[in-house]
């Protein structure tokens, strides 16, 4: 008699196969949901099992797209108990399966015994799975098509750890540059038009920046912490990028209302969706075109007026950004693929799309496309904003010295690159501190363990050389004196490290690119807080 049993964890499944196995009545086949093991390495769990069971049958259906099946089979060392599907079966598939492997196990036990009846069966279940096999079968086309978006992900991935890191570089140079232009226009001494020259830079090393994030932000769709600023200087500074990634055959044009109010967004993701809408239209006007980016105040009044408007609008005041160009046009489908949020069947000039929708919302907006065959194509994108114009004053790149920075102490200084170690030690010590300096976190440790009584915080990067990370160090530090207070810097933005320590930016957290006010200020707040307690 064939008895099923069903397991909702990792643990009860690891637990049901060691008692089966203990009472001697082996498990025959295992299905494992593919959820089970979604983004994580299935080849801990497998080699469990057989370690548990060796001739247990293991079927693994609805395997997330980005598992390389190939691969695992050859780091398994191609075992034959086990079965592979990236699409899910039901339960009729699975009962007809089960039944086969059931069946194939009995008979290699007993295959010097089987009769007749055994083989009629074998065959019966056998042309069963061929059924199931047939209808698999029809379904080729549409998994041809997600491999080929699979190999499609796994090029923007690795153009995104690429992108990450070229990031991580530049915020680390950018650090120091506008630290120094920081301490150099604090000082004041020079001519206005010198003065003049740093602010410039400063203001393009902050441009600079907002670029590095971008990049940060490419292979991550994690939302990020809106703020208060003004569309038009938003999009003006990232013309020049736009252009040189559409090429010279594309003639990038822009408009705006005129006192149009602020939006609340993420700067970093309206730029990611920006771009990812160029790139769309270099791909989809090959033999060169236009590309205009307009910005435009509208208010719905009422719940009706929105819902007429689009399925996702809501009443309020919002700014729209329209960036439309002159290409042959999106296909009907492909568009309702898009607002939809489901699968883009022909993706091939879309792919570029595929996360814009899904970025727009975050903003707490929603996107419309409007689309006319051999004429182009606009994207509608409308963000929340503020009710009353708001200017923005920039507050001068020098720091005033506060009640917190006056508050001298020693401090352990962990970072890799020189540069960034010198320009934190002369901002520190400019306001009278002493400082350690240490460029991983064994030297940190052999400091630490020299001068504990005089630390009163530790500046620690969070990507070190030598097997430990920032991570790492504020643990060991934190388990001799609990109460050290620790600020992580890191050219990663906190959402893409991956850890659960909670980190605040202003608080624990100094994302790079700083500047002196910046360090400043976070280094008083964290001194000044355990004298508050």
């Amino acid at each position: 008699m064939l008895e099923i049993g069903r397991c909702e964890t990792e643990t009860e499944v690891l637990v049901c196969i060691e008692s089966a196995a203990a009472e001697h009545r082996p498990v025959t086949a295992l299905i494992i949901d593919g959820r089970l093991v979604q983004n994580r390495d299935p080849k801990s769990l497998l080699r469990r099992l057989w370690h548990l069971q060796r001739n247990l049958h293991v079927l693994l259906h609805d395997v997330s797209g980005r598992l390389n099946f190939d691969q695992l089979a050859i780091e398994l060392g191609d075992p034959p108990h086990l079965l592979m599907l990236q699409n899910r079966l039901s339960t009729f598939e699975m009962a007809q399966i089960v039944r086969l492997l059931v069946a194939k196990s009995r008979s290699d036990k007993t295959m010097s015994y089987r009769d007749l009846d055994q083989n009629t069966q074998l065959l019966d279940l056998a042309r069963r799975f061929e059924d199931a096999s047939n209808r698999l079968h029809n379904e080729q086309e549409l998994r041809m098509r997600l491999e080929d978006r699979l190999a499609r992900t796994q090029r923007l991935e690795t153009l995104g750890r690429l992108a990450e890191g070229v990031a991580h570089y530049f915020n680390n140079h950018l650090t120091v540059t506008q630290s120094h232009l920081s301490i150099a226009m604090s000082v004041r001494d020079g001519s206005p038009r010198l003065i003049a020259s740093l602010e410039e830079l400063f203001t393009a090393s902050k441009e600079a920046a907002e670029v590095s994030a971008q990049l940060l932000k490419f292979n991550h769709l994690e939302p990020a912490p809106h703020t208060t600023f003004n569309l038009e200087r938003c999009i003006q500074s990232r013309v020049l990028l736009i252009k040189h990634v559409l090429g010279a055959q594309i003639d990038v044009e822009t408009w705006f209302e005129p006192a149009l109010p602020d939006v609340t967004a993420d700067p970093a993701s309206l730029g990611q969706i920006i771009l990812m809408i160029a790139v769309h239209a270099r791909d989809a006007m090959p033999a060169g075109g236009r590309l205009s980016i307009r910005g435009h105040r509208v208010r719905l009044p009422d719940e009706g007026s929105a819902r007429r408007l689009h399925p996702e609008a809501r009443c309020g005041e919002f700014v729209v950004l329209a960036i439309g160009d002159g290409s042959q046009g999106l296909k009907s489908t492909e568009i309702a693929s898009l607002l939809d949020r489901s699968p883009v069947h022909d993706h091939g000039k879309t792919a570029s799309l595929l996360h814009v929708p899904e970025l727009v919302r975050q903003q707490h907006g929603w996107m419309d496309i409007k689309s006319i065959t051999d004429v182009g194509t606009e994207f509608l994108i409308y963000l929340p904003c503020v009710t009353s114009v708001h200017t923005e004053t920039a507050s001068p790149p020098g720091f005033a010295q506060t009640e917190a920075a006056e508050r001298c102490a020693t401090i352990l200084v962990v970072d890799d690159e020189d540069s960034v170690r010198q320009v934190i030690e002369y901002v520190l010590t400019s306001q009278g501190h002493n400082v350690l300096l240490a460029r991983d976190a064994n030297e940190a440790w052999q400091l630490w363990r020299s001068r504990r009584h005089l630390v009163k915080l530790a500046i620690v990067d969070v990507q070190l050389p030598g097997g430990a990370n920032g991570f790492d160090l504020e643990k060991a530090l934190c388990e001799e004196e609990p109460s050290l207070p620790v600020i992580f810097t890191c050219g990663f933005a906190a959402a893409n490290l991956q850890h659960s320590k909670k980190l605040v930016p202003g608080e624990n957290f100094l994302p790079k690119p700083f500047g002196m006010p910046e360090l400043l200020t976070v280094v008083g707040n964290a001194l000044l807080k355990p004298a508050q307690l």
